[in-house]
């Protein structure tokens, strides 16, 4: 018997909120949780097998009374509700759950915290009776109102209306509302305007009607909030749409919004006049539907970058027209991200019709392709005419004259048979294409192979090559002879810049993606005037240059999607600049 009483039939009552007393048969305490020690201010082992006539000693053993408590030495009686209930199909025990009766004093100091409460919020709170007379008004509405919120309490809105006669309209239309939440019995919004030298204060007003149980007025719960800012930001940003609403409308360039999946989501008129298609009409189909299958690679590969939070400008391809034809067309694109997540969520799109455009700088190409071949044609007619004169004159001579000893002038006239011979070549490399054999190279194998090529004829003119060569270089990818070909020009210019002889300097070094090399001379240098003419067909500062090595060398660079830079002072020598990608 002992050990039943010792183990718990009502485990789970120390998990309880509530104080609960574990009683036998007889009333007696048999356990009793934590919360009940608080209550009583005695501990178990104190009052175990006592009656719970102790505590409550007016108990009439009924299920459901009110007691006075008799707690210990350090606790006040106090009044309780007791419940008193059988512990389910187990009749040797009964549960009684203490719960304390609110008395005035608890309501007033629960009603001074919401009185405390209230006064903090920076929002109008008030509460009328069925009459529409204040019982309560927080300090924010004597705030407001420029009044002591006190002074509410006991007057209707239309006496306010008379004491501060510059809210007069705001107390009036206050009535007005308040009937109508009344005629409705639910809670009801509105929005009220509150006049302030600074401009009128917005409010976002609840009103939620009470009655009692016979179904009369018995309060009126009035909250508000100001939202001032925010109605002045949505007025702005209506404004705002509003306007750009109207550029969009009456832009020739279509202005275009679609998700992610490229669904669109806006169109502007303009895309009726650029592909014959109304905007509804468009809002019904994807925007890669309407790409030209060459153009779709790259069109995705711009829908990525966009995604990735880029902004892509200037991005040419074509659209497919209302009748079937397609046109250039050239785009603006810019993501819109979410505020909250950072991702892209809608793309936003500038198109602008560039057919006419194309043809434009299509016939200009041609002209100029045309111009430039007249100007070559009549250069290389110049170059040629010289070299043949003279062979002419000397033919002529031979005739005339008779002569049979012409040693000293078959000299002259190789020389010239030579510059012919020379200007050719160069127009046939420049001109025509050849196989090209791309292999990895080692840049300084390809100079080392220029100079040692070019030392005989820099020593006969008193020149000395010094090549200062950077380690460790990465491999190239190169037409190797093409590149000989540039050094051979570059350093044989070199060496004709200084008849008096000098130093030629050779550099290589690597510079981020790019290996640089430059060729430096002590020469006379050149002219700024001439520096921009550098690279023209038959332009050339030596006397009997064409320009066509130069001209040569520029093109074979700029195949190898590198970049030539000559500097130059004159006095100073001049310095020429290779910048070739790494792969």
């Amino acid at each position: 018997m002992g050990n039943e009483l010792t183990r718990s039939p009502m485990p789970f009552m120390h998990q309880l909120s509530d104080a609960v007393i574990l009683l036998t048969h007889d009333f007696c305490i048999h356990e009793m949780n934590s919360e009940a020690v608080k209550m009583t201010g005695c501990t178990l082992p104190e009052l175990k097998g006592l009656s719970i006539s102790g505590l409550l000693p007016d108990l009439n053993k009924k299920r459901n009374e009110q007691q006075t408590i008799l707690s210990g030495d350090t606790h006040d009686p106090m009044l309780v509700d007791v419940n008193i209930d059988d512990l389910g199909t187990d009749e040797k025990y009964k549960v009684c759950i203490l719960k304390p009766v609110k008395t005035e004093a608890t309501d007033a100091f629960q009603e001074d915290l919401l009185v405390a409460l209230t006064n903090i919020v920076p929002d109008f709170i008030g509460i009328k009776d069925g009459d529409g007379k204040f019982v309560y008004a927080n300090k924010f509405s004597g705030e407001m109102f420029g009044y002591p919120h006190t002074e509410f309490v006991g007057k209707t809105d239309a006496e306010l209306g008379r004491l501060i006669p510059y809210f007069k309209p705001v107390f009036d239309y206050c009535i007005e509302t308040d009937e109508g939440v009344w005629q409705g019995g639910k809670l009801q919004r509105c929005v009220e305007k509150i006049p302030a030298p600074s401009g009128d204060r917005i409010f976002d007003v609840y009103k939620i009607p009470v009655f009692d149980d016979e179904g009369s007025r018995k309060n009126l719960l009035v909250f508000g909030r100001e939202i001032t800012d925010q109605v002045s930001s949505h007025e702005k940003l209506q404004e705002s749409e509003s306007r750009y609403r109207l550029l969009a409308e009456n832009s020739t360039d279509m202005i275009s919004t679609h998700n992610v999946e490229g669904e669109m989501l806006y169109v502007s008129p303009a895309c009726e006049q650029l592909l014959g298609y109304t905007p509804q009409e468009l809002l019904s189909k994807k925007a890669f539907s309407l790409f030209h299958p060459s153009d779709m690679r790259a069109s995705l590969q711009v829908h990525e970058q966009l995604l990735r939070g880029g902004e892509i400008s200037n991005f040419q391809f074509r659209l497919k027209s209302v009748n079937g034809e397609y046109r250039w067309v050239e785009a603006t694109c810019r993501g819109i991200k979410d505020e909250t997540t950072g991702t892209v969520i809608e793309i936003i799109a500038v198109t602008r019709d560039i057919s006419e455009r194309l043809e434009a700088e299509e016939l200009l190409r041609k002209s100029d392709k045309l111009s430039i071949v007249g100007q070559l044609a009549a250069s290389v007619a110049h170059e040629i005419r010289n070299p043949l004169t003279a062979l002419k004159g000397f033919i002529q001579l031979f005739q005339s004259k008779g002569i049979v000893d012409c040693e000293k002038y078959y000299g002259i006239m190789l020389d010239e048979l030579n510059r012919i011979e020379q200007i050719i070549t160069e127009l046939l490399i420049l001109a025509k294409p050849q196989s090209k054999k791309v292999e990895k190279k080692d840049i300084k194998e390809l100079i080392h192979y220029v100079v040692d090529l070019l030392d005989r004829q820099a020593l006969v003119h008193n020149v000395h090559i010094v090549c200062d060569l950077g380690e460790n270089l990465p491999l190239i990818d190169c037409v190797e002879n093409e590149l000989k070909q540039v050094f051979i020009n570059l350093v044989k210019n070199a060496i004709e810049a200084m008849p008096d002889g000098g130093i030629i300097h050779i550099d290589s070094k690597r510079q981020g993606r790019n290996i640089e090399i430059i060729i430096q001379d002590q020469g006379c240098g050149i002219p700024p005037e001439s520096l921009k003419k550098l690279g023209e067909p038959f332009y050339s500062t030596k006397e009997k240059g064409t320009g066509l090595g130069l001209m040569t060398s520029y093109k074979i660079i700029q195949e190898h999607n590198g970049e030539i830079i000559i500097e130059s002072h004159p006095g100073k020598g001049t310095a020429v600049k290779i910048s070739l990608p790494i792969r």
